[in-house]
């Protein structure tokens, strides 16, 4: 039998699967613990947020905490493994033709990380919320199924992480718009959704390479947000590509049309 507990924090809704009820409270309270040390370190509308001293140090290097470096280092892992299109670093391109660009435009390959001290060229400014988010995922689950020795799933917004032992009948996840799909124990699950549908012509039809949303299995949940990213914005070469890194996925186009991976159904592929 698996107790849930849902609610909201840092703008994403909270859930919390746990295979033995009597630890659901303190599930709840170690994955909030976990997402407020995190909130506090990246959020970019706080004002206290270590983010903004690694932003603000522009061509300096800057000491941080143990945690932001290595949040840091997987906003850039997930930058490296997706060839950049899970970007750890802000877009501040300004409408305002009087302020210059920066030239050259810095990318996460300009960054280094050396221990805890990060180096940035001038002109980069991180936003690593969505891996940051992803990271807390992973961390949360973890440390529910290490300290109250029961089997959890945890999820921030569209990412879910599971980890300890599975409950009988495994972990049966629903995929927006889509039927349960069975994790491995272990795994994690993201789905990205496009932003908006790209624009058309009434008399043409839509086109069958633009992704309405992605969801992919990963042994991690770093790995599954950012494959699934980094999928939505591929187009067909999408499909060959997560093939390539041997996830699971599942993929809608704007037509409502569905293509999964060979492996997707059943947890022995993940």
């Amino acid at each position: 039998m698996v107790s849930v507990e849902k609610w909201a924090m840092w703008d994403s809704a909270i859930e919390v699967d746990v295979t033995e009820g009597a630890a659901l409270p303190t599930a709840h309270a170690l994955i909030a613990a976990a997402i407020e040390d995190t909130e506090a370190l990246c959020d970019l509308g706080r004002g206290d947020a270590e983010i903004h001293a690694v932003n603000l140090a522009q061509g300096t290097p800057v000491k941080v905490t143990r945690r932001m470096s290595s949040l840091l280092r997987s906003a850039l892992w997930a930058a490296r493994m997706t060839a950049g299109e899970v970007n750890p670093l802000a877009d501040n391109f300004s409408e305002d033709d009087s302020i210059p660009p920066v030239h050259p435009t810095p990318t996460f390959e300009d960054v280094q990380l050396d221990g805890d001290v990060v180096y940035a060229p001038w002109g980069a400014s991180f936003d690593i919320t969505g891996v940051a988010k992803a990271d807390t995922v992973d961390r949360a689950a973890q440390t529910v199924a290490a300290e109250l020795q029961c089997g959890v799933a945890v999820r921030i917004g569209d990412v879910l992480a599971t980890a300890g032992h599975a409950p009988a009948g495994g972990w049966q996840i629903p995929v927006p718009g889509g039927e349960d799909v069975e994790l491995a124990n272990g795994t994690a699950i993201a789905t990205a959704h496009a932003a908006e549908p790209p624009s058309w012509q009434p008399h043409q039809d839509r086109p069958s390479t633009e992704w309405a949303q992605v969801s992919v299995i990963a042994d991690d949940a770093v790995w599954a947000y950012a494959a699934s990213r980094a999928a939505l914005v591929r187009g067909i070469s999408a499909i060959k590509w997560v093939e390539q890194q041997e996830l699971r996925a599942r993929l809608v186009d704007q037509s409502g049309r569905v293509y999964t991976t060979e492996n997707w159904f059943g947890p022995d592929a993940a």
